[in-house]
C-alpha cells in the first residue's frame, strides 16, 4: 500500500492531477457562486439595518419633539403659573403627576429661576443645567430631555424652568424595536451599552475609541450576543449644544443569514466532495485503464532486471504509444539475450579453455587476494577453487626453500619466467615455473595480476638426477672396479705370498664389487629398454622357490657384508607361476638390496611368500626408517630416490622403477606400506596364471 502511494509512481501523479482537476473545476464555479451568494445576502442585511437606522433616526427626532410639544403644552397652561405663583408645593406636585402621566413623560420637574427643583420626580435631586437638553444622560440614565422657560403671561416675568423627558431604556427601546425591526441599544461614547432592549447592559459593545466621531463613522460591526449573530450601525445623537452624548446602536439578528450561508458553504463542500470522489473513482478507473499496460511493462522490467531476461514480455495493442514501447522492450530483449548468448558461449569457451589447461592460472588483486583459482591450479597445488578463492597468495603459494621469504617478493615481474619452489596444500615440496601480467578485468578499474605456471616437477627431477646420474655415473662404476683392480694388483704382485683362504677372503670384495657392477647394469639395461619401448617378457611356468632363492643367493654376499640375516616366511604347497622367471628374480633382487640399503647394519631382513586368492604376493620388509605416505606415490618413478636423513645415499633411482615395470608386465601390481613394529614393506602380486603373452 506504501509502494501504491508514493508520489514516485506514474498511476499516483496522474490521478492526483485528475482529482486536484476535478477538486480545482468545482471550486472554480462553486466559490464564486457561494461568494456571490453570500455577498448579496450580506448586501441586504446591510441595507436592512441601514433602513432600520434611518427609522430609527426618524423616531428619535420624533419622540424628542413630542417631548418638547408636551413641555410647551404643559409649560403654557395657566394653572401651573398659579400653582407656581400661589407656592402651594403639594398641588403642584399633584399636578406634575397628573400631567406627566396623561402626557406619557418620564420625567417631569419644575425648577426656580435659580435652578432650584420646586416639584418633580422624587429620584431626581437637582434641576439640571440650562444647556442640558436632547439627548442626554440625567442621572447616568440616557434620556431625551427638553427644557422650557415658563414665563409669567401677565408680567412677562420667567417663573422657572420646565424639563420634561423619556428615558431611553428597555420600554422605549423595545417599542423602537417593533417600529424599525431591529434591536436598539444606546451606547455611552466609550462604547458602554447603556441600555439595550436585549440583556447586555453594562458591556462593551465595541472596541473602545478616542472619540465618538470615530465609532459613528465606521462601516458597522458584526456583534455576537447570547449566540445570536447581529449586523450592527452606530448613529450619534447630540445633546442642545451639538456633543455627541449617546449613540444609538441598531443591531440586526442575521443568524438566518448565517444559517444560510453555512448551508451554502456545506453544500459546496458536499458537492466538491461528491464530484472529487466519483471524478477519482472514474480518474481510477481511467488510470487503470491507461495504466494497466504500463504495469505490465513495468512488472517485466523488474523482473527482467532481477536476472530473469526470458520474462515474457505481455503484448499490448493499446494505446499506440504504450505498443511503440513494448515493442522496442521486445526487440532490446531479443538483442540483449543474443548478446548474452554469444558473450556466455565465449565466456564458456574460454572458461573451457583456462580450465582444460595443464598448467595452473591465478588472478589476484592489489591487495594479493586471488580472485580466480582454475582446475589445473587445484591440481597442481591440491587447493580447492572455493577454498583458494579469497585468500591470500601467499598463503596459498608457500616457499619451500626459505619459510620466512614471501611470495610476491620472489616472483619475477613484467612477463619474465621464472622457476620457484613452493609447498602444495598436502605440504609437498613442487617447483613452478610461472610468469606474470598485469591485466584490468571487464567493468573494474582495479589492475590485477594473472599468474601462469606448471609443475616442472618432474622435468626439474630428471633434470637433477640425470645430472647426478652423469656425475654420479662413474662413482657408482668407480668403487666396485676400484675394488677389483686392487684386488687383482695385489694378486698379481704377491699372489705367491698368499694362501688359498687368504686369496678367498681377499677375492670377497671383489666378487661383491662385481654383483654391485651386474645389478647396475642390469637396472640400466632394463630401464634403456623400458624407454625405448623394447620391453619383453619370456613367459614359461616355473617354481616361485628357486627364483626367489636365486635371489637370495645373489644378494647374500652383500647382506653378509651388511651383516643381515634373510628371514624367509612362505606359505606352504605353493603353486608354479607362469611369467618371466628371470625378470622377477631381478626385481625381487632389487627389492632385497633396497631392504639391505636402507635398513641398519646387523637388522634382518624379512622374504614373504604367500598365495592369495589365485595370485603370488611377494613382500620384502626392512627395519629402516620407513616411507612416508606422500612419496609412496613417487618411489617407483624412475630417478627418484628417498631422502634418507642423515643416511647416505644409494644408486641411481632405477631399481624400484623396474621392478614396477616388470610386475605390470605380469599383469600385477606393486606398492608399499608400513612394517608393524618400524620400517617399510615393499610388495608386489603377480596372478598365477597369465591370460595372454605380452612383449
Amino acid at each position: 500500500m506504501k509502494n501504491f502511494l508514493t508520489l514516485n509512481r506514474f498511476s499516483v501523479r496522474l490521478l492526483l492531477g485528475f482529482v486536484i482537476l476535478i477538486v480545482l473545476t468545482t471550486l472554480s464555479a462553486g466559490v464564486p457562486a457561494y461568494w456571490l451568494t453570500r455577498s448579496q445576502l450580506e448586501r441586504q442585511a446591510w441595507s436592512q439595518v441601514h433602513n432600520a437606522q434611518i427609522a430609527t433616526q426618524s423616531l428619535l427626532e420624533a419622540e424628542q419633539e413630542r417631548v418638547a410639544g408636551q413641555l410647551v403644552l404643559f409649560v403654557e397652561r395657566p394653572t401651573l403659573q398659579q400653582l407656581i405663583n400661589t407656592e402651594t408645593a403639594a398641588e403642584l406636585h399633584l399636578y406634575l403627576q397628573d400631567f406627566q402621566s396623561q402626557s406619557g413623560l418620564d420625567v417631569l420637574l419644575l425648577c426656580t429661576v435659580d435652578h432650584v427643583l420646586l416639584a418633580g420626580d422624587s429620584g431626581i435631586s437637582e434641576c439640571p443645567p440650562d444647556d442640558h437638553f436632547g439627548f442626554v444622560l440625567l442621572n447616568g440614565r440616557p434620556t431625551i430631555l427638553a427644557q422650557q422657560v415658563i414665563t409669567d403671561q401677565i408680567s412677562n416675568r420667567p417663573l422657572g424652568t420646565a424639563v420634561a423627558g423619556i428615558w431611553l431604556e428597555s420600554l422605549f427601546l423595545q417599542r423602537l424595536a417593533s417600529a424599525t425591526g431591529a434591536q436598539q441599544s444606546i451606547l455611552q461614547p466609550d462604547g458602554v451599552r447603556l441600555s439595550s432592549n436585549f440583556a447586555n447592559n453594562g458591556t462593551l459593545a465595541v472596541t473602545a475609541v478616542d472619540s465618538p466621531q470615530e465609532l459613528v463613522q465606521d462601516e458597522g460591526e458584526v456583534l455576537t450576543v447570547n449566540e445570536n449573530v447581529y449586523y450592527t450601525a452606530y448613529m450619534p445623537l447630540a445633546n442642545g449644544t451639538g456633543h455627541t452624548t449617546l449613540i444609538s446602536e441598531v443591531a440586526l439578528q442575521v443568524n438566518d443569514l448565517v444559517a444560510t450561508g453555512q448551508q451554502a458553504f456545506y453544500v459546496l463542500a458536499i458537492s466538491t466532495v461528491s464530484v472529487a470522489i466519483l471524478g477519482s473513482i472514474l480518474s481510477i478507473w481511467f488510470v487503470r485503464q491507461v495504466n494497466a499496460p504500463l504495469q505490465k511493462l513495468t512488472s517485466t522490467a523488474e523482473k527482467i532486471s532481477e536476472g530473469n531476461l526470458v520474462a515474457a514480455i505481455p503484448l499490448i495493442s493499446n494505446p499506440v504509444e504504450i505498443r511503440t514501447l513494448a515493442t522496442a522492450l521486445h526487440s532490446s530483449q531479443a538483442s540483449m539475450l543474443r548478446a548474452l548468448q554469444e558473450k556466455s558461449e565465449v565466456g564458456e569457451r574460454l572458461n573451457t579453455l583456462v580450465q582444460s589447461l595443464v598448467e595452473g592460472v591465478v588472478t589476484y588483486d592489489a591487495e594479493g587476494i586471488v580472485t580466480f583459482w582454475s582446475k589445473g591450479a587445484h591440481n597442481i597445488l591440491g587447493w580447492p577453487p572455493e577454498e583458494a578463492t579469497g585468500q591470500h597468495v601467499n598463503t596459498l603459494f608457500t616457499l619451500s626453500e626459505n619459510t620466512q621469504a614471501n611470495f610476491l617478493d620472489n616472483i619475477s615481474r613484467s612477463g619474465q619466467k621464472r622457476q620457484i619452489g613452493v609447498l602444495t596444500h598436502s605440504g609437498k615440496s613442487v617447483v613452478l615455473a610461472l610468469t606474470d601480467s598485469q591485466l584490468i578485468p571487464p567493468g573494474s578499474s582495479t589492475v590485477q595480476v594473472a599468474l601462469v605456471f606448471r609443475d616442472v616437477t618432474e622435468e626439474e627431477a630428471v633434470r637433477r638426477l640425470r645430472s647426478y646420474f652423469l656425475a654420479n655415473i662413474s662413482h657408482e662404476f668407480r668403487t666396485p672396479l676400484s675394488t677389483l683392480n686392487a684386488s687383482m694388483e695385489l694378486l698379481l704382485d704377491e699372489a705367491e705370498e698368499f694362501s688359498l683362504a687368504e686369496i678367498r677372503q681377499l677375492l670377497k670384495p671383489s666378487h661383491l664389487s662385481l654383483l654391485s657392477l651386474q645389478n647396475l647394469i642390469d637396472n640400466l639395461l632394463e630401464s634403456s629398454s623400458i624407454e625405448a619401448g623394447q620391453f619383453a617378457l619370456r613367459r614359461q611356468k616355473f617354481s616361485i622357490h628357486r627364483t626367489l632363492e636365486d635371489a637370495v643367493v645373489i644378494t647374500r654376499p652383500l647382506l653378509e657384508r651388511r651383516s643381515q640375516e634373510i628371514q624367509i616366511s612362505a606359505s606352504p604347497d605353493l603353486a608354479e607361476v607362469e611369467g618371466d622367471p628371470t625378470r622377477l628374480t631381478q626385481a625381487s633382487v632389487n627389492l632385497i638390496i633396497n631392504a639391505s640399503k636402507y635398513s641398519p647394519i646387523g637388522s634382518p631382513i624379512e622374504l614373504q611368500i604367500s598365495q592369495p586368492e589365485g595370485r603370488l604376493r611377494v613382500g620384502v620388509a626392512d627395519q629402516g626408517p620407513g616411507i612416508p605416505p606422500a612419496e609412496r606415490n613417487n618411489i617407483f618413478r624412475s630417478f627418484v630416490r628417498l631422502d634418507s636423513g642423515e643416511q647416505e645415499q644409494y644408486g641411481i633411482g632405477l631399481g624400484l622403477f623396474v621392478v614396477k615395470t616388470i610386475v605390470e608386465g605380469h599383469g600385477g601390481q606393486v606398492g608399499v606400506s608400513d612394517r608393524p613394529g618400524g620400517g617399510a614393506l615393499f610388495w608386489f602380486e603377480i596372478p598365477l596364471q597369465q591370460k595372454e603373452a605380452t612383449g
